[in-house]
Formats: structure tokens, sequence, C-alpha cells
């Protein structure tokens, strides 16, 4: 889950406008938080004056007996009043001699709906309604009191439509049905509540005794007052009454019901509990269970949903066994199970949560059933033969959220996430739900929404509960033809999604793994047509049959031009709807459990011959593994062979290969291809010396529609231009563009690769950077610019070196010129340089950057990223390894004559990258972009007109180093003026005393584009690793336009694990700059945000959206973290995205948001 922290605060005549705006949208809702008790307003004594109450002063002479009314003070129990009407029984001397009983009619003053609860409140001093406030238990706990205390005291309660009885039930019966229960609201009130299931307009209340000889003497029984809730509102929060329940072997004391102060889990302190516990298992042999029954004043809305805070009873318990026995279960206003959770789910991967409850600290746990319910159960099983009950557990607080009641919205949720662009030309998707079960959220996977999800949940049941349970939605499409599929995103267990994404090369790891560790975790798909019929069943247990399936159709899990993954699911047949299930099975009842994301199901409706390769897979054979070479063998990072980065690329590699072995990466088209068309494939192979021709003839490239080959096989050479060496292309390194004329209508294209029995030697990985679609009405597209509005190079001022220079002033983001160097002979002899100097026609202000994207040695690259870390790591390293192959950038200020040529120059900047700058933010470095692209980015602080990039190889071996090259592709600066454009560009740094390169293992951070990429799903990970007290290492978001004071930034993140406390949250640093100037510092305090705790968000394993308005200009935002003195080091921050919010209104700085002041 996720939650959010807008903080708005209103000044001035301002505020004064949102309250007027405020009443009115509250008067427009058409829910509400609070309902109505509409009160008895009559009262009626039915029983005679019986009650003795003096021996003497009554009949003749005074000498009898004074008899008064049963009934004393009656009126009091009508309307709403603190007062009370006493009803007194006695069971008599002997044989009922001289007993009596009390009777009082609490009359409505209209008739009461069918199935509408009525509650009457009541209280008695004899300890009776201790035991009946238990449920079922109530008679274990009645037996623990003194027979002659109780003196068989007993109550009737009896709904009435006018004289006539609807619904009756002694207390002696137990008041533990679906319509009569006893109940403590939040105050500690005990109310009898009944709901018949016809009309009524009265309740009766009978008060009596029963005993052979009554012992105990008279009792009294106070009747307050009897009302019910009227039908509108009560959606929103505490639940109004509260009880407790068990069953099985449980052994509870006298002193248990007394000290559980059941209405603290429903009163407005957060800090008090009810205590669920037992103080005994009497029988071990009989599986055990306590509960605690939360009662809503009404059903609520499919909206609804559900925050417990809760902790175990004592620290040092979290034990697997104990978490797995409590459960969470949701009842219908007919009092039907709906939804059962245990609270192992989504706990047994988080360390944090897990590390809270082990301290005996609480925890708050988000329910999302997505169907309305009117009582929740938080209930304790004992494993069979095992005392887990002991301590029991504390519920700190309960509370029902609806999202569309003004001032309820659940303050661990955050608000919907805004669409992105999917990857289907125009999709049709689901948008009605036919059936759920086992969900949180479920209408998110039908809001036409693709960045919300429903949660199905399953789980492979444990000794403590139950058996396995699986969850499911059943999505309505329409109606879909035959053989079209449907795409369904997916969020899902890593390991699982990658295996499955491998299809058969998968199914052989997953054949290897141990099936008791990953639980066999399966999703299971379903196809049905328009009456209802199943069509289709697959699931990937078995990997959805194979590549193909059977003759239903096929399931094919694909990734994306992003990386999002998807079910690809294609019906043989027409369809109407799809059912996706989660389930966890396991050999042993270990309780294991999981989620599956399900986004949306669309299909497409578009008919663009020339939409783009849109998803991606692999699949293989014949491949020999051990689970030690799990990850030798298949395709890495799939889908960057269709992405927007053409210096990206897939892997595809075999591994450790046995005879006739396969690997191939499909790429798919929505649509068919047409006649004579042709694909683009851009490829290179891992340098290696073992090249040969005979091993390029292992390199594969297949041609199919649907399932279908279209050709033979074609090899390498097939799609050669200019019969270009590419043998010896390859051993250099270089990349080469093959073009294929299509065999025929094709709509999928398979690269890869294969071993053969005369080749010995295993063929080197392929890097597959593009996989590309043209012909004669769809030509050749060039990749547009990223920039919003750009200024880029006009002229290039000099060059040497350099080859296919048009290229930087062509249209075409994607293409290049190349710079070459050598090292010539050795010390230096015949060394040459390459370099361009590209320049633009005005002048670029000071602090305004410019990008000049380039390809070089990718781990280089990674280093320099860094900025700092860069710097650090080169330090340590022999200079020869970082220094064989560097770039130089030299920024200037030139001026030109009539002809264009240089009269004068002032180099402003300069840097080198042998000598990595220091810092991540300064004037020249080494960034990403959204999708992964290098950049050089400059930032002089004076104004400049030109760039210089030379590429040079400089080493003491001479001859022995081979001649290298890097890819310049252009030079560019946004000019637009647009303030809420989204992040460009990405880096980080680290900084530190003393280091080591072990002291760096460790510390940094991975996939650092995924903070500011399209994909949801990705996040960098940010490390301090075990780095030393005074280190810290952050991650920087560039922005290209400055945003003003009122701007926010939104920071989406969660924790990778480990105990959070306040101490250790200051090591986690959130920043605003403007430029290279730290302007701003999000204040953390004392974790208290908005009334929220952000602390155990993140413990919780919670994604924070922090909303952080720095008050001042910034176009440059750091998420960091600092090892503090005496305070453990902050776990690894997951950085999910960094976007701008733009915000014109009047509000002002975000109080926890201080301004930075030199």
């Amino acid at each position: 889950m996720k939650f959010n922290t807008t903080i708005h605060i209103t000044i001035g005549h301002f505020s004064k406008l949102m309250l007027i705006i405020g009443m009115f949208l509250l008067s427009a809702q058409s829910k509400t938080w609070a309902q109505t008790k509409m009160y008895a307003d009559n009262a009626t004594e039915v029983s005679t004056d019986e009650r003795v109450v003096s021996l003497t002063g009554c009949g003749l002479a005074g000498a009898f007996p004074c008899n008064g009314p049963t009934v004393v003070n009656s009126t009091n129990a009508e309307g709403n009043t603190t007062d009370y009407s006493s009803l007194y029984a006695y069971g008599g001397l002997v044989a009922g001699a001289g007993s009596y009983e009390a009777i009082i009619e609490l009359d409505f003053p209209t008739t009461v709906s069918a199935n509408t609860w009525s509650y009457v409140r009541i209280d008695t001093d004899t300890g009776l309604l201790d035991g009946l406030l238990g449920g079922s238990l109530g008679g274990l706990v009645t037996g623990l009191l003194d027979a002659t205390l109780l003196g068989n005291q007993e109550i009737v309660i009896d709904a009435r439509l006018n004289n006539s009885s609807v619904l009756s039930r002694s207390s002696e019966a137990g008041f533990d049905t679906n319509t009569v229960r006893l109940v403590e609201d939040a105050s500690g009130f005990t109310y009898i509540a009944i709901r018949p299931s016809s009309t009524y307009n009265n309740i009766r209340i009978t008060h009596k005794k029963s005993a052979l000889v009554d012992l105990g003497g008279e009792k009294e029984l106070k009747v307050y007052n009897a009302f019910y809730f009227d039908s509108v509102g009560g959606e929103c929060g505490r639940p109004f009454a509260t009880s407790f329940d068990g069953d099985g072997g449980i052994g509870i004391s006298l002193l248990d019901v007394q000290n559980q102060n059941l209405n603290n889990a429903i009163d407005t302190d957060l800090n008090t509990y009810s205590s669920l516990q037992s103080g005994s298992i009497v029988d071990l042999s009989v599986a055990s269970s306590l509960q605690q029954n939360f009662y809503f004043s009404s059903p609520g809305s499919d909206d609804n949903t559900l925050n417990i805070k809760i902790a175990l009873g004592s620290s040092g318990l979290a034990s697997v066994d104990l978490i797995s026995g409590i459960q969470v279960l949701l009842y219908d206003e007919d009092d039907a199970l709906i939804y059962t959770r245990s609270l192992q789910s989504g706990l047994l991967n988080d360390a944090a949560a897990l590390g809270l409850l082990d301290n005996g600290d609480p925890i708050t746990v988000t329910f999302a059933p997505g169907i309305a319910f009117s009582r929740a159960v938080v209930k304790l099983n004992s494993l069979l033969g095992v005392d887990v009950i002991g301590d029991g557990i504390k519920i700190y607080d309960v509370q029902r959220y609806d999202e569309d009641v003004t001032g309820c919205d659940n303050p661990l949720i955050a608000a919907l996430p805004t669409a992105t662009t999917g990857p289907l030309e125009t999709p049709s998707c689901a948008a009605t739900l036919l059936d759920f079960e086992n969900v949180d959220f479920p209408g998110y996977a039908v809001d036409d929404n693709n960045e919300s999800y429903a949660v199905l949940n399953a789980d492979a049941g444990n000794l403590l509960t139950n058996s396995a349970s699986a969850g499911y939605v059943k999505m309505d499409l329409g109606s879909v033809a035959a053989d079209q599929i449907t795409y369904v995103r997916i969020g899902y267990d890593e390991d699982v999604l990658d295996r499955l994404l491998g299809g058969t090369l998968g199914q052989l790891v997953g054949d290897l793994a141990n099936d008791l560790l990953l639980g066999n975790q399966y999703i299971q798909v379903q196809a049905y047509d328009a009456g209802g019929t199943e069509i289709l069943d697959l699931n990937s247990g078995d990997f959805f049959g194979g590549v193909n399936g059977n003759a239903t159709g096929n399931v094919t899990v694909v990734e994306d031009n992003i990386g999002r993954p998807y079910l690809a699911i294609k019906p043989s047949v027409a369809y109407s709807s799809i059912q996706i299930t989660n389930h966890v099975t396991a050999v042993l009842p270990t309780g294991k459990e999981s989620a599956l994301h399900v986004y949306n199901a669309c299909f497409e409706t578009g008919i663009d011959p020339c939409f783009a390769a849109n998803f991606t897979s692999y699949t293989g054979s014949g491949v020999s593994l051990s689970l030690a070479e799990l990850s030798a063998a298949g395709v890495t990072n799939p889908y960057r062979a269709i992405n927007e980065n053409s210096s990206d690329y897939s892997e595809i590699n075999l591994g450790v290969a046995g005879v006739a072995a396969t690997v191939y990466q499909s790429v798919y088209f929505s649509q068919p291809s047409q006649a004579g068309d042709h694909v683009k494939v851009r490829m290179s192979l891992e340098p290696t010396s073992l090249l040969s021709l005979d091993i390029l003839g292992t390199y594969k490239i297949k041609f199919y529609n649907g399932i279908t080959q279209v050709g033979p096989d074609y090899n390498l050479q097939s799609g050669l231009i200019n019969n270009i060496d590419l043998l010896g292309l390859f051993v250099a390194g270089g990349s080469v563009t093959l073009d294929f004329e299509s065999p025929g209508i094709f709509d999928r294209i398979d690269v890869g690769l294969e071993s053969l029995v005369s080749v010995g030697t295993t063929a080197p990985p392929m890097r597959l950077y593009e996989v590309s679609r043209y012909g004669d009405a769809c030509p050749i597209v060039i990749t547009p610019s990223p920039f919003e509005e750009s200024l880029c190079l006009s002229k290039i001022v000099d060059s040497q070196n350099a080859n296919e220079l048009q290229n930087l002033t062509d249209e075409d983001f994607d293409s290049y010129a190349t710079l070459n160097s050598g090292a010539g002979f050795l010390f230096g002899s015949n060394q040459f340089e390459g370099f361009v100097e590209m320049g633009y026609d005005i002048a670029v202000d000071a602090g305004v950057t410019s990008y000049v994207r380039i390809d070089f040695d990718t781990t280089i690259l990674d280093g320099l990223l860094s900025g700092s870390l860069g710097n650090v790591v080169s330090g340590l390293l022999d200079g020869l390894v970082l220094g064989d192959h560097y770039f130089q950038v030299d920024v200037k200020n030139n001026t030109y004559d009539g002809n264009g040529d240089v009269t004068s120059s002032t180099t402003i900047a300069s840097a080198s990258s042998n000598q990595a700058s220091v810092g991540g933010n300064d004037m020249i470095r080494v960034v990403q972009d959204a999708v992964g692209r290098y950049y050089i980015a400059v930032t002089p602080n004076q104004a400049y007109n030109a760039i210089r990039i030379t590429d040079i190889t400089n080493s003491a071996l001479g001859l022995l180093i081979e001649p290298n090259s890097m890819n310049v592709y252009g030079m560019c600066t946004e000019i637009s003026e647009d303030r809420c454009l989204d992040a460009f560009a990405t880096s980080y740094e680290y900084s530190g005393l003393n280091l080591s390169v072990n002291d760096v293992s460790g510390a940094g951070v991975t996939n650092p584009s995924y903070a500011i990429d399209d994909n949801t799903q990705h996040y960098s990970e940010i490390s301090n690793g075990t780095l030393a007290v005074g280190t810290s290492t952050k991650q920087w978001i560039f922005f290209n336009t400055v945003s003003n004071t009122t701007d926010i930034a939104v920071i989406n993140f969660k924790t990778g694990g480990g105990v959070i406390d306040l101490d250790v949250l200051g090591g986690l640093q959130i920043k605003a700059y403007l430029g290279n100037t730290e302007v701003a510092m999000f204040d953390f305090g004392d974790g208290i945000i908005n009334g929220l705790n952000v602390i155990n968000l993140l413990n919780n394993g919670n994604t924070v959206s922090l909303n952080f308005r720095p008050g001042v200009d910034f176009d440059r935002i750091s998420v960091g973290i600092e090892t503090l003195v005496g305070v453990s080091v902050f776990p690894p921050v997951h950085l999910y995205g960094v976007n701008k919010l733009c915000n014109s209104s009047f509000l002002i700085t975000n109080p926890m948001i201080y301004q930075k002041v030199d």
C-alpha cells in the first residue's frame, strides 16, 4: 500500500473561501460520517406490582408486606438520557415461592424495517454480562462465577410488532447468534443487539431469576434506552461496538475477561488497546481460537477499506507460527463470511514490520475487500498441541474508511496514480468485474487506470488456520474475436516472473528449483464465452501448456517496451471474459503466501500497420543447466531490444549449452506485416577471439505468423548490406544493422542462437539493440528528441579522426558520429585522438545545461555516473584500468568571423573522464535520462556557445592496445519555459573518508534511471552499504526548468528492510537545489507528518508518497542516506519516482520543510 502526505495549510481570507467551499462540498456528499440514533420514546411497565418493598406496613393494621412495581422509573428509558429504569427480579425462597420478574416494553415512534439492528443499553452488577459478552464462550465464563452470586439470573429480549413476537432469545441460550448479540461500545457501555427478519415496533425486556432456593437475593437490571440507526451514513469511522468469542480447547480465567478492555480498541485513544488472550490452553489436542468482533453501525459500501493497528502481547514472539495464526475476517450484513486474510500476508518478506512486532511495537495493516462489510473479526488461532495464544495480541485501533466521504480518505492509501501511456495503439479494456474473491482493491482492475491494481491474495494454508486459499478476479471484456490477444498487466514475485518470461527455458529452471521453497505458486488463466462456458484453462504451473499452449489457445508472459510484465492470453475461439487466479500450494501447509497484482485487461482495436513492436519474451530448449547456472542461460532485460534507447540492448546467452540447445528472443507486433515489408535487426556479439564463421552460423532469425513459421531460418549473412566483413566487425566489438525482407505475412520475429554438434565452442552472447519493421507504407521512423523544445548545435566548429559527422545535425536522435583514437607505438609514438567541437548560433546563458549524448564503455560510464563515487573508485584502482581509454570535455565561448571561422576562444570549463569530477552536481557530469541513455551534462557558470568532446587512448602498453572509439549523437539544451516538465536526468554521488575498494562495495545506486522512467514497477535502489560514520550516498534528480515557490516534488519511495526509529530516520535526507545551491531540506521532525507516522509506514513496508514543497525556486532534488554517529545504518531506499506537481494555489509552504540558510 501507499500513503500520501499532502499537507495544505491556508492563510488569510483564502482560508475563509476554502471553508465555504468545504461546507458546500460536504453538503453535496451522498455519503456522510454519522448516523442518527432513532430512540424508543415510550416505555410501558408490563409486569405487575409483585415486588416486596417492605415486610410490613401494608394491609390490615400495616401488618402485611408492601408490594411495589418490579419496574421502577420506566420513563427514564424513554429517549436519550443518562438515567435508567430499574428492573428487579427474585427467584423466591423455596420452589419459586415469592418470586417475581420485571418486564418493560420500549416502543419506537415508527415501525422499524426488517433486518435492522436495534440496541438496548443495559447494566447489572452480577458479572453475567461479562460472560454473555464472550459469545459462545459465555457458558465457560459464567461457569467461573459464583453460582450464588448469579442466582440463575436471566434476561430475555423480545422484538415485537404490536402484540406479536417476531424474535425472542434468552440469555440462558446465549446472546451469540447472528440475530441476537451482547456488545460493548467505546465507552464501555453494554447493549443487547437484536436483528429481526421482519418489521417490528417495540422491544420487550424481561428480567427474571429461577432457583430452587434463591440465596442470591434480589437482582437489579438497569435499562437505559433502546435505539436503532437510520439508514443514511455510517460508512466511515470506528466500529460502534465490540465483543469477544472463542472455541476449541480454550482455557480462560475470570481475570482474562476482566483485563481484556475490549472497548479500548474502538475508542479515540490510539495508544490504548484491548488484549485478546487466554490464561491457558485446556486441551492441546484440540485446535483453539480467540477472537474479538467489531460491529459497524451500517453495512458500509464496496469502497470501504479497513485499518487495524495491532501488536503482539509480548516482545520476542514474532514467529511465523504466531503471525500465521492471526487472521482478519470480514462479514456482510447477513453475517456471511466474505473475506479472510492472515496477518502473515505481506509480512514474511518485510523484515521491518516483523522487527517491530518482535519488539512488541504495533503495526497498522490495511485491508480493502472491495465489498461492503458490517463486522470485522481479529482471530487468534492456536496450533494443535502448541500454546501460541499465551500472551495473545493487542488491538489498538480499528477504523473503516470510504474515499467517497469527505474527510474519510484512508491515510495509508495514496490517491490513485495518474494513468500512463500503455503499449497498445487503441486499447479496449475490461470495465466491469463479474466476480472476485480474496482480493484487495478489486475495482482497480477495471477502473480504466493502468497504474492502479487489484491485489489477489493466496496462501498455502497452515496448521493454525485453514487449507490453501486463492484470490481471483473475473473481468468482462465484451465481445472478443477468436485468436485476439488480451493483455493483462500484472505484478508478481520477480523470480517467478523471470521464469515465466523465459517460456520453456523457464520451465527447465523451475524443474531444477525446490518446489518447497517456491511454494508452487502459480497463476491460473481462464476464458469464458458469452454464455459463461469455460473455453480456456491454462496455468503457469506447467508454463501454460508450453510455447504453443493447447487446442484451446495459449498464454505467454511478455514484457512491453519499458519492461512492464503482461499475460498475453489468446483463446482459439471467441470469448467475452477472463478470470485470473492466484494460487499457492505446498506439500506442507507452511503458510506461504503470495500477492498477484492485476492492473488491467485490454485488447487491441487499432489498425495501424506501422505500429512498432510492443511486446517481447524468450524461450529455449536443450540447455544443460545446474542450479548454480540458473542465470547463465536466457535473455537479460528483453524489453531493452524494443525500448526507446538505441544504445541499450538485451543479451541472449546459451550459457552451458548441450547439443542442439537453443535460446530465442521473440518480438511481437500488434498488426500483421504487409507484403514486401523489411525488418531491421541491430546487434553485436560479445568480443572474443573464439569467433569463427562456423560460430556465426549458429545465430538465427525466424519469422512467424502466430505460431506458424514463415519462410526458412535466416543466418546473419542473409541480412548483410554491402558485403561488409561481419566477422571482423564483431571481433572488433562493433555493432551491425542487418536487413531482412519478409518471406510472407508475419507478426513475430525470433532472434537467437543455437549450439551445433559440429561446433565444439559455445557461441558468445548476442547483444540485441533493435528489432523494427518498415516498408513502402511504413517508412523508417526517426527517433524524436526527448526535449520539449530544444536548441541544438548548428555547426561543426572543428573535428579530427571523426566519422559520419553529418549525423550530428540531422533530425534523427539516434544517429551519431564516431570519434576514433589509438595508443600508437610504445611511449605514445603515433598516438592519435578523435574529437568534434559542436557550436550553437547563439550563446547559452550561464547555469543552463547542455546535454551531449554519448556511447562509451558502459562500465566506465556507470562509474562516472556516480560523480564523486566514480572519482573515489578511479583513485583506488590502478590508473591503467580506467586510463586506457577516456574522453575529455572542453566548454568554450568562441568568437567567429564573417566566414564562421574561430578568431578567438575562451575555455570556460574542462574535465576528463580519467579524473572524474568531484560532486555529481558540478559543471560537468555524466547523467542518464529516463530510458537510460547516457549524456555529458554541462552546466557552466558563464555563458558559452561551443563544446568539444575528445576521445583519447593513452597506455604504456602501446601496440598491445587496440584502437578505441566513442559515439557522439549531438548537443542540445531545453529552451521550453514550462516549469511542469518531468525530470529529465539523474545521477548519484557518494562521499566519505578513509575508503578502500572493499568499503565501496555495496554502496551506490542500482538502476538510477528507474527512478524517473515510466514503469511504476521499477525502482532505483540507494544504499550506503556498510560504510562508516560520516559517509553518504544520494541520487540526484535533474529538471530542465525551474519550479516556482508553490510547486511540489512528489517522491515515491519505500525502504528495503531494517527497523527504522526516529534516530535512524534522521539518516534519510531529501533536499532541493537551485543549480548547485541547496535551498531546502525536508525535516521529518518527530516522524509525524500531517498526523501520519512515517516511521510506522516505512516499517510496515508501505510505499510513501511524500509531497515536498520547498517554498522556493528549485530545479534539482536529491534523495540520500547518511550514516550518523551512534545510529544504525539506514536501510536501502527503493526510489520509485520523483515527479513534479505544479500548483498555482495560495497554499503556504509545508511546515515540515525548512529553507536552507547559509
